[in-house]
């Protein structure tokens, strides 16, 4: 079983980055935007002239974000 003082270790050492992808129609019929957010703050957007290639974008550029090694 682990110490208490093992525990206070990993809970500092651990950073949870919840991230989410969104997708959402523009104006234009033919125009979508994506966009990265971490607790509703927009990180990263683009667009796309289908729904799922926004979100093939978007979830490429989530999973480069997530492969970034975080910094303390």
């Amino acid at each position: 079983m682990p110490t208490q003082t093992h525990v206070g270790k990993m809970a500092k050492q651990t950073r949870v980055r919840l991230l989410e992808v969104i997708v959402s129609a523009q104006k234009e019929p033919t125009r979508w935007k994506w966009h990265v957010s971490a607790g509703g703050l927009e990180l990263v957007h683009g667009y796309a002239t289908s729904r799922e290639t926004a979100q093939r974008d978007g979830d490429s550029v989530l999973f480069t974000m997530l492969s970034v090694p975080q910094t303390p």
